[in-house]
């Protein structure tokens, strides 16, 4: 935890940036904390550089849009610590202005890995969706059906937490993503088969009334859909998918013939 005189003594020299080096386009602000003396397996605590980035904001106060090239370069070419200092503003300056700060931040994911999208979800993306769900689950869901692997996933992972910590969320959500179940998948099905789990997880009933509303289907990328979520013994359940493993069709009574061997696992359990 920084100590009192820590804080003063980063504040001081976060001002002194602000006032020498970053009017120059001089972007080492590692001057500002290297001379922090503990470390946490080698590097300065995250704790540390989030103080200095939020402080350097307060500094900055309403010229923040002056600055883009600062931030820019902090993700870029200032490393591990750059990226947690350009995370720690773009969360503070988003909501301010959407407009300018949105395009930045997905400038960043695009060069991301998939450890620094999720990271960068977490700190950016997920307080903001939980604030403002009307304002960012358009753009949550364009992160879920990005067609670059890593933002997928992520995006995807956004969600599940978000309905977590939003369950209200939860028809919203669904809704989403129910309505792309009457078009082919394709290699997205996993994402869906994903979502609905964690549904069934965190608000059983709505998960058995989706299985009301799709339990008479005949539709077989949604039985398989339906039947690659069973985990558990759900009465409910039991009368479509015993009836779907007499069908005709090859891929309704492969799909649930698996989920009725879980069913009678679980029942038996």
């Amino acid at each position: 935890m920084l100590t009192i005189d820590w804080k003063e003594r980063l504040n001081m020299d976060t001002a002194d940036y602000i006032a020498k080096k970053l009017p120059k386009s001089d972007f080492d602000f590692e001057i500002i904390f290297n001379a922090y003396p503990e470390r946490v397996n080698g590097k300065i605590p995250a704790e540390v550089i989030y103080h200095v980035a939020s402080y350097l904001l307060q500094l900055i106060g309403k010229k923040h849009e002056d600055y883009l090239p600062f931030y820019r370069a902090l993700w870029n070419k200032k490393g591990d610590y750059g990226k947690l200092a350009f995370s720690q503003i773009i969360s503070k300056l988003l909501n301010k202005k959407p407009a300018v700060y949105m395009p930045l931040l997905d400038e960043a994911l695009n060069s991301a890995s998939s450890t620094e999208i999720a990271a960068i979800f977490d700190k950016v993306m997920l307080p903001l969706l939980r604030k403002y769900p009307e304002k960012y689950l358009d753009k949550a869901y364009q992160y879920s059906g990005s067609p670059k692997a890593d933002l997928r996933k992520n995006g995807l992972h956004l969600l599940v937490k978000l309905l977590k910590k939003r369950e209200d969320l939860i028809p919203t959500i669904m809704e989403h993503f129910s309505h792309q179940w009457v078009y082919p998948l394709g290699d997205t099905m996993p994402n869906h088969v994903l979502m609905l789990k964690a549904v069934a997880k965190q608000n059983p009933e709505y998960y058995l009334k989706v299985w009301q509303e799709y339990g008479q289907s005949r539709d077989p990328q949604i039985v398989e859909l339906l039947c690659a979520t069973v985990t558990e013994y759900l009465p409910e359940i039991e009368p479509p998918i015993e009836l779907w493993c007499k069908s005709g069709n090859a891929r309704l009574k492969k799909a649930a013939t698996t989920a009725h061997k879980i069913l009678l696992k679980k029942k038996g359990a």
